[in-house]
């Protein structure tokens, strides 16, 4: 995966000012980078996928499991398979 690290991080979370909450005390507590971010009905869903190191993925997504009762899901994958990364559109096409 290169520069974004070997693992992502998915989470899934109600409403926009949640997201902004759990996505900062993610950011805030280990080395993670946004790589996708999406709002859904309004802003009543939002979906965020977070990329680093695993053990940095792993740190994110517990600090954003802390952070607010709003989280429908938050998943980390490790080594995710090439064809996730460009579902994700973080690669342009898989070798």
């Amino acid at each position: 995966m290169g520069k974004i690290g070997n693992a992502i991080g998915v989470l899934e979370i109600s409403y926009y000012s949640n997201t902004v909450v759990v996505v900062d005390q993610a950011l805030k507590a280990a080395e993670v980078d946004i790589v996708s971010f999406h709002r859904k009905l309004g802003g009543k869903l939002c979906h965020a996928v977070l990329a680093g190191g695993t053990s940095a993925v792993e740190a994110a997504m517990e600090a954003a499991v802390q952070a607010a009762d709003a989280i429908k899901v938050a998943a980390v994958i490790n080594a995710p398979h090439p064809e996730i990364m460009k579902l994700l559109n973080m690669i342009e096409e898989v070798n």
